[in-house]
């Protein structure tokens, strides 16, 4: 320890004269029963009282520095400078001989962090501590200590950076981060009184003894003590006194008279004793003497204003009340001026409003032992859109009596409105925590002091220490019965005073219940080691099998029975507040093997069935771990409140959840203790899937870390594709649990995160990892999907180590980070309830079981196969299933198995489009419609009508309804499956339409195709049969601009008979010009043929152009003529034929043949370029043109020039 002492004298101490002989300070008087009580100060020091600095460094030893400043004369009295400390982990102190006065001490840390624990700084007065957090530390920029050194008060205030430091601390760092930031400003954090205990000062003189006299100058007693009784007094008449110090170097000068009256003394009791009836205990509440603790009434707890009844609304002011409270929510510091009520309630929850007040408010609530358990700044604003006004909403309270307290922000003050109101519904519970009774007990007490309460029962007291609060809980009373309650008010004497007693008679009552049982096998013998619960209470069996759950809340409660290698059984019992237990006993089967993925498939007023046989499943354990602990995170909330965290598993396909495991901090782990070394209970929760979020919440379970796994074995089948893992906290707990991440690795896909209420996924609490947490499944089929979707993720490696068939995936090959150890996986141990152990001679069948929306179950089947097919009519219902193995076993005979998954279907009848569970000519009317998009299928509607179930509606499904209706006549034509259909589109110039053409040996039956064309160049009109059939439909229907849906079907169930390769012409008008080309083109061909399945088919000719078709033939002139470099020639052909369209110079000789060959009817032109036949530019001249068809020729002439 460094040491410096430093003296500051404004005097020069020549020796001792009178007037350095001290007298004795604030003499008073306190009447009392036929006495008086004298009582007075010791001497003070009239020179200087010595000052003791203590600073205990931490490793940024040079950020301190402080001052100390006299606030009577603002002078510096002593200071350090930054850099000044010099070594780490050292005490370094300073004495200084100061003058008595009002002092100011601020200690500085340049960064803003304060001195980190167990560093710290101690101030102390003559050896007394005024103020001290070593071994603590401190946060902030600078914090002030203010004292007194006569009056022993002292005031504590931190001033810091409103918003964080914007990085991590290093060795090295610029001071130039910090320009500009906000800070709070100065902000009270503490105050207190500190008392200097003493010998009277040496530079007094040297102390003999105190004399008392009465004001007349008679010496009535000497005293080495503080205070002197004056006894033999006769009561109502005043006395006066003054005292002498003597020294042996003289006497002091006499203190100021101070006079008193002795009175006969009453103790002054208690007022408003109430009552609160509990399960076995009374709680008991009252007022203090004085009408609640004297001073003004709503200033502090002991005396409070009273809420007269819900709803409760009442206006003030908090002006002319004092500052006594303060919480932090999230600011703290006020200096406010608060007011407080007092609040009893048989159990609510409730609304505490001060929306309406005119300041900037804040509201506490404390429970009855001053707990603060609610508190609000910010949460609304006024009526007038006036913010920062407070609001405590949905508070739920246990029976008993509250304070509500009405305080503002920072130091402001006003007018208030409270409003308190329901906001919920009753409960039943009482909160029976007392404070410690020692705690704040005055050392140094007087005659009739007020020392607190004695409590009794029926004229016995029941406390054996004095009680220093307003409340008391009485236990180990007997429900039902009277008794009677008193409170005493305890003052000091010898022996001590009480006053009169205040009494209310009442009766404990029973607001609990319990629950008891015994637990057997089938053949009756009792089952040790089964785990009962119900809402948190549990018990164990023993080897009688009986069990008790203990004060659970009266209404219903679900019992669970657990033990490895029987049933889990549950039970709701109705729990009833009476002396006499519920009784709920349970018989626990073996737990054999168990039907697995069962499968319902809907059929026509039947559901088909099929099931896996018992074990037939694959147990996997999927876990997230490579056994590298390089984080933790820890939270302090539960689900209810908003807050979870925990991991979605891809399975894939059907499972059952056997155990789901929590990997808690334990001893032995990096990052372990923290906050505290104890691990309560957590809760783990399981939900499935709903479209890639947490959806039903399946299973909610507390469990204890053991081996550092928390582990539950929550039994749930008939899961598809993912199951949800997530930790949270209990409602009432008690220690922060630390769940371990990984840092490792990233699986930021699998990470869920509720966070006010919100599901977030993915990294969303600011740093990658997964939450070491593993599943346990028995897979049917579906296998492994992936364990996380992001890129980066592992490959799975099978570990055949400690949990067979297990499935972890490793992180191995990946670069960790941030590792102090390597490591290996760490598996929790389950131990899956599935007994192994019991001897099974035969599976004797299966029982089907049709499961009602209550979940009842109806016995419906039995069979030896893994299939059955039940009647489930009418149609258009929904049939839920499940199956149970019967097994003969050795132990215990004939045994049934758990269920397997429930499997719900709707059964209907195959293409019944209208619902009346018949299949018409009409279903085939709305089928067509679907086709042709006339109308759009329900999803229940295409099921029906997919009757080949190719997941597409076409001709297909219409012509199998056919045959449904008629019978399948044409199903017994045989034909050559492998054959394909050649489809062509062929114009019909003569007669303006289009052929739907068909090369085909097979029956058609049906088929559907559909054209698009330009309707600014061509109109496409009915079309119909090519040859005439009257059973035979034919439907078209124009789906959008330029396309047309046409559909045929032969509705007796034969084959559409063709003219020759056609089967559907289509009328067609060209709309457009002389030279253009409509052309149409034809796609979606589907052909039913003999059975109704689709033909393969291969459109040849999916494409022919509609053209205008001239009257007669004609060759037109040439344009342009003259011409160079071409000319166009046009002609116009009225039938098809061959045509010769050649160029002749003026000798007669051909130079260029332009068309020879068979040509379609229609407007035709042809550009000639003035190249003869080899390519040659021919020389510039008179040519000829001449065309020649069968039945025309026609010539005429045009000039090339160059």
């Amino acid at each position: 320890m460094k040491r410096i002492l430093i003296s500051f004298l404004f005097f020069i101490n020549a020796g001792i004269t009178a007037q350095e002989i001290c007298p004795a300070e604030n003499i008073s008087v306190l009447g009392g029963d036929e006495q008086n009580i004298v009582m007075w100060d010791e001497p003070l020091n009239p020179f200087t009282v010595l000052l003791t600095i203590e600073v205990v460094t931490d490793v940024w030893y040079g950020e301190t520095s402080w001052d100390l400043v006299n606030m009577d004369t603002g002078e510096l009295v002593a200071s350090i400078e930054q850099g000044s400390l010099t070594e780490a982990g050292i005490s370094y102190t300073w004495d200084y001989e100061i003058p008595h006065g009002n002092y100011s001490f601020t200690i500085y840390d340049s960064f803003g962090d304060g001195i980190y624990a167990p560093g710290g700084f101690a101030l102390s007065l003559d050896g007394v501590s005024i103020y001290s957090n070593l071994g603590e530390g401190w946060t902030g920029t600078e914090l002030t200590i203010e004292f007194n050194t006569t009056d022993g008060r002292f005031t504590v205030s931190n001033n810091s950076y409103i918003d964080p430091v914007p990085f991590d601390k290093g060795l090295n760092y610029d001071l130039r981060w910090q320009e500009g930031r906000a800070l709070t400003g100065p902000i009270l954090i503490g105050s207190g009184f500190f008392s200097i205990t003493r010998e009277v000062p040496e530079e007094c003189g040297t102390f003999t003894h105190y004399a008392v006299y009465s004001g007349d100058g008679t010496e009535l007693g000497t005293t080495t003590e503080i205070e002197y009784t004056h006894e033999g007094l006769t009561n109502g008449t005043e006395y006066c006194y003054y005292v002498t110090v003597v020294y042996e170097e003289g006497t002091s000068d006499p203190t100021e008279d101070a006079c008193g009256t002795p009175s006969a003394w009453v103790a002054e009791a208690p007022t408003n004793l109430m009552s609160f009836p509990g399960d076995e205990e009374m709680v008991l509440v009252w007022q203090a003497p004085g009408g609640g603790g004297g001073g003004t009434q709503g200033d502090i707890i002991e005396n409070p204003f009273v809420v007269t009844g819900i709803p409760f609304e009442v206006t003030g002011t908090t002006d002319g009340f004092n500052d006594d409270y303060d919480e932090q929510c999230p600011y703290t510091g006020s200096t406010s001026n608060d007011v407080v009520y007092m609040f009893s309630t048989s159990g609510g929850t409730y609304d505490f409003s001060l929306c309406e007040s005119g300041y900037d408010t804040k509201i506490y609530i404390y429970d009855v032992n001053q707990v603060n358990i609610g508190c609000n700044d910010d949460a609304c604003n006024s009526s007038d859109g006036s913010p920062f006004r407070s609001l405590l909403e949905s508070v739920t309270l246990e029976p008993g009596l509250y304070y509500v307290v009405v305080d503002g922000y920072g130091g402001q003050n006003g007018e208030y409105e409270l409003v308190i109101d329901f906001s919920g519904v009753r409960g039943y519970n009482y909160d029976t925590t007392e404070k410690d009774p020692d705690e704040g007990v005055s050392d140094s007490r007087t005659e009739y002091d007020f020392l607190g309460y004695n409590i009794y029962v029926d004229n016995t007291m029941v406390n054996s220490d004095i009680v220093e609060y307003s409340t008391y809980t009485v236990a180990e009373l007997s429900n039902e019965e009277t008794y009677t309650f008193g409170v005493v008010a305890v003052y000091e004497g010898d022996p001590n005073y009480e006053s009169e007693m205040i009494t209310v008679t009442d009766s404990p009552v029973y607001l609990f219940g319990d629950i008891t049982g015994t637990i057997v096998d089938p053949n009756g013998d009792p089952i040790d080691s089964v785990a009962v619960s119900s809402d948190g209470v549990t018990d164990t069996t023993g080897t009688d099998g009986t069990y008790t759950l203990w004060n659970l809340s009266v209404g219903i409660h679900t019992v669970q029975a657990s033990r490895s290698g029987f049933y889990t059984a549950n039970a709701d019992v109705d729990v009833a507040a009476q002396a006499d237990p519920s009784v709920q006993d349970f018989v626990l089967s073996p737990d054999v093997p168990w039907p697995s993925g069962l499968d319902a498939t809907p059929l026509d007023e039947q559901v088909y069935l099929s099931w896996g046989t018992p074990g037939s499943g694959e147990e996997l354990t999927i876990q997230y771990d490579d056994g590298i602990l390089t984080n933790a995170f820890y939270f302090f909330d539960t689900y209810e409140n908003g807050y979870a965290h925990g991991i979605r598993f891809d399975v894939g396909g059907g499972f059952d959840v056997m155990a789901a495991s929590i990997k808690i901090l334990s001893e032995g782990d990096e990052f372990w203790p923290w906050p505290n070394g104890t691990h309560g209970p957590v809760r783990v929760l399981i939900f499935d899937d709903d479209n890639g979020m947490p959806g039903n919440l399946l299973h909610d379970e507390e469990a204890v870390a053991e081996d550092g796994f928390a582990t539950v074995y929550p039994d749930l089948s008939g899961l598809e594709g993912s199951v949800y893992v997530i930790a949270t906290h209990l409602e009432n707990w008690a220690d922060p649990e630390g769940f371990g991440i990984d840092g490792g690795v990233d699986y930021p896909d699998n990470m869920y995160t509720l966070s006010v209420g919100s599901w977030l996924v993915g990294d969303a609490l600011g740093y990658g990892g997964d939450y070491m947490m593993a599943v346990q499944v028995m897979s049917y089929g579906g296998g492994i999907r992936t364990l996380s979707s992001f890129d980066n993720a592992p490959d799975m490696d099978y570990n055949g180590g400690e949990i067979n068939s297990s499935l972890i995936a490793s992180t191995n090959d990946l670069t960790p980070v941030n590792l102090s150890e390597t490591s290996v996986p760490t598996h929790p141990v389950f131990n899956t309830p599935i007994n192994t152990h019991i001897n099974r001679d035969e599976l004797l069948e299966y029982r089907v079981y049709e499961v009602a929306a209550d979940e009842t179950e109806t016995l419906v089947a039995t069979t030896p196969d893994t299939f059955a097919t039940v009647t489930a009519s009418p149609n258009y219902q929904e049939y839920c299933y499940q199956v149970r193995a019967f097994w003969t076993t050795d132990s215990y005979g004939d045994l049934e198995s758990r269920p397997s998954n429930v499997a719900c279907t709707v059964p209907y009848t195959l293409g019944d489009a209208d619902f009346d569970s018949d299949c018409d000519i009409s279903d085939v009317l709305v089928v067509v419609d679907f086709i042709l998009e006339e109308d759009f299928p329900t999803e229940d509607e295409f099921r029906n009508v997919d009757v080949n179930m190719d997941e597409e509606i076409n001709i297909a499904d219409v012509i199998m309804m056919i045959d449904i209706i008629f019978g399948g006549a044409g199903r017994s034509v045989e034909f050559d499956a492998s054959e394909v259909a050649y489809i062509d589109l062929v114009p019909d110039y003569a007669h303006s339409r289009l052929s739907f053409e068909i090369e085909y040996s097979g029956p058609v039956r049906g088929f559907e195709f559909e054209l698009k064309y330009d309707p600014a160049l061509v109109q496409v009109h009915s079309p119909g049969l090519s040859n005439f059939q009257d059973h035979v439909m034919v439907s078209s229907k124009e789906s959008g601009t330029g396309v047309l849906k046409i559909l045929a079907a032969d509705l007796q169930g034969g084959a559409i008979e063709g003219l020759d390769r056609s089967f559907i012409t289509i009328p067609v008008e060209f709309i457009g010009h002389q030279y253009q080309l409509a052309p149409v083109s034809m796609e979606g061909i589907k052909l039913a043929g003999a059975d109704g399945s689709l033909v393969n088919v291969v459109a040849r000719t999916t494409t022919s152009d509609v053209k205008a078709i001239p009257g007669e033939f004609a060759l037109q002139q040439n344009f342009p003529n003259p011409f160079n470099p071409s000319t166009e020639i046009r002609y116009d052909l009225p039938e098809e034929g061959f045509v010769n369209l050649a160029i002749y110079n003026m000798m007669g000789q051909k130079v260029r043949t332009l068309r020879s060959e068979t040509m379609q009817p229609g407007y035709h032109s042809m550009v000639w370029d003035g190249r003869n036949d080899v390519g040659s530019q021919v020389a510039t001249g008179m040519y000829f043109y001449s065309i020649h068809t069968g039945s025309f020729q026609a010539t005429k002439k045009m000039l090339f020039l160059k």
